[in-house]
């Protein structure tokens, strides 16, 4: 069984956690990298906190949530960005 072919799942789109992926640029099957950054919905609660009276910092807690901000997949091997995934 040397040339055994490992099934794998067809992706839909890009969600908030990693996913098995083939690499169009370096052609292997991947778990992606997931990295978080500051999207648009991370600042709408951050300005919705800010006017509901949570002005001594309390308004920077989405900052600190990962499940507020945009998801950037990219493969562990060669870096190359996979997709993003966008709250908003």
């Amino acid at each position: 069984m040397a040339n055994a072919q490992v099934p794998v799942a067809t992706v839909g789109p890009l969600g908030d956690s990693p996913v098995q992926i083939a690499c169009p640029n370096c052609h292997q099957i991947v778990l992606s990298k997931v990295d978080y950054s500051a999207g648009l919905l991370t600042y709408i609660f951050c300005g919705g906190l800010f006017f509901c009276g949570f002005v001594l910092g309390c308004c920077l807690i989405p900052f600190c949530v990962d499940r507020l901000k945009d998801a950037k997949h990219t493969c562990p091997i060669c870096k190359t960005v996979l997709g993003v995934y966008k709250r908003l």
